[in-house]
């Protein structure tokens, strides 16, 4: 499945995606995970998206891109999120003063608070009343200076404190954005999983300090984009690839690997292209828009909630029930059923953000649902295709159905196109078969042949009944 479903973007984000691969040539699967990325920062602190009486989410989404050096990763990141980088650039010009002025006032705030304290300290010593004192210093409590506040978006080269201390004094809801995510992956923010997946699930966090005040971080939003090479990727998995999976990190993000499939190198050469991408002034305009709105929600830090009408709550039942039967050991999201418990809400944030950025607070349609089903869908795959390969299930699984199998059949060989047709649902379609046999191949728990057709035939190996595979408990499914 690796054609990426673009057509389930709504026309307007469809066009401002093309318009950006016109100028970039960069595929379209990085792009749309930018821009999707963008979508989710900025309105993740102006809305919710309820499904149904019990259950209410953010809208925040977490993007995984891997792609090698060449995509053009940077280049994506920094057109897409152009309104974000802007703001920050102002912002930061703004705050710089701001927290100048504040050092200067504060200053001033303390000299005043010690000839107060002085007063009240040589009053006492002779024995004086210090009502008068007191009643100053209580004044002057209520006139202390208050340390400006920076409402900046980006950040990313930032360890797990310095971004938490962020959240509570400034905004807390930010963005977790890398165009080279191996930044992130190498710094300690990343090993506490746990605060990551707090701030997907929309729950408080807390804080525990032993030598500075401990805090609360309330209501906070992470939207992470994060785009890394596969070599780096790697090197993370292996050091914290179990912690990250058994975690749930992984399982709540939307992850591709822009493989030669997917890549555009070799094929982005000079051609001419239109001066206007009207479509990305859009987006530019819609995306400051938003920005502006979040700007003056922040005090009151109320969101809207965006409901589901009633044929949009129809589908997505379907969706939940389509993905439930799909974990079945011998269906597709066997051996992903921690990704697949986090899709169902995927499809409900994502569904969100389209028809918010496209419509404006409005009931969700079914048109919606149906076009995050897609993306998250695709995104699946690509996920199937990333880390349901850890543990040797599948083999496990073939195993188990050769060697029921070659009992009934009385035989020792089936040919493939049997295992292709008839084989474990989950193995039919797709690349994962051939990986599995050549897995097991290489333990020696089958042996390659074929027939004088020139057939190809999976014979029971020397290691068949004792390799790594049988010692998976789903070696016995069948």
């Amino acid at each position: 499945m690796n054609h990426f479903p673009l057509n389930a973007f709504p026309s307007k984000l469809r066009e401002v995606i093309l318009d950006v691969e016109e100028l970039t040539q960069a595929p379209i699967p990085l792009i749309a995970s930018s821009v999707i990325s963008a979508i989710s920062l900025a309105s993740q602190r102006l809305v919710n998206v309820k499904v149904n009486p019990f259950f209410e989410s953010p809208v925040s989404l977490f993007l995984f891109v891997i792609a090698n050096s060449g995509e053009r990763k940077t280049t994506v990141d920094r057109m897409v999120m152009r309104p974000f980088y802007q703001h920050d650039e102002s912002l930061l010009r703004k705050f710089d003063e701001s927290n100048k002025n504040y050092s200067i006032e504060l200053k001033v705030w303390e000299v005043k608070e010690k000839a107060i304290l002085g007063l009240i300290k040589k009053k006492t010593a002779e024995g004086q009343s210090t009502e008068v004192e007191s009643k100053r210093l209580k004044e002057l409590q209520a006139e202390k200076p208050m340390r400006p506040k920076s409402q900046r978006y980006i950040y990313s080269n930032v360890t797990p404190e310095a971004l938490q201390s962020a959240m509570s004094q400034h905004s807390s809801n930010i963005g977790l954005i890398a165009d080279e995510g191996a930044n992130i992956l190498d710094r300690q923010v990343m090993k506490d999983l746990s605060f990551i997946n707090s701030m997907w699930d929309g729950v408080d966090f807390h804080v525990e300090r032993k030598t500075t005040q401990s805090f609360t971080i309330e209501d906070g939003r992470i939207t992470l984009s994060m785009m890394v090479q596969k070599k780096p990727f790697d090197l993370y998995l292996k050091r914290q690839g179990e912690k990250a999976r058994g975690s749930g990190f992984f399982a709540r993000c939307l992850s591709v690997f822009i493989d030669e499939n997917l890549s555009t190198q070799g094929e982005r050469f000079i051609r001419p292209h239109s001066n206007e991408q009207a479509h990305l002034s859009y987006f530019y305009q819609k995306t400051t828009e938003l920005l502006m709105a979040g700007s003056q929600n922040i005090k009151n830090s109320y969101r809207e909630c965006l409901l589901l009408d009633i044929e949009a709550q129809y589908e997505w039942e379907k969706i939940y029930n389509k993905i439930e039967y799909q974990i079945h050991p011998d269906r597709k999201y066997a051996n992903m059923n921690d990704f697949a418990s986090k899709l169902s809400n995927n499809v409900a944030r994502l569904s969100a953000l389209l028809s918010y950025f496209t419509e404006g607070s409005c009931a969700i349609k079914k048109e919606y649902i149906q076009s995050a089903w897609l993306l998250c869908e695709w995104y699946m795959e690509q996920a199937i295709n990333l880390f349901s390969y850890e543990d040797g299930y599948y083999e496990a699984l073939l195993l188990s159905w050769l060697n029921r199998e070659y009992f009934r059949r009385n035989s020792d060989y089936i040919k493939f196109n049997d295992i292709r047709r008839n084989g474990p649902n989950s193995l039919r379609k797709g690349k994962l078969l051939e990986k599995v046999i050549f897995n097991l191949e290489k333990a020696k728990a089958i042996d390659i042949e074929y027939s004088r057709k020139g057939a190809r035939l999976v014979c029971e190996g020397a290691q068949f009944r004792y390799n790594d595979f049988t010692n998976n408990p789903i070696f016995s499914f069948y």
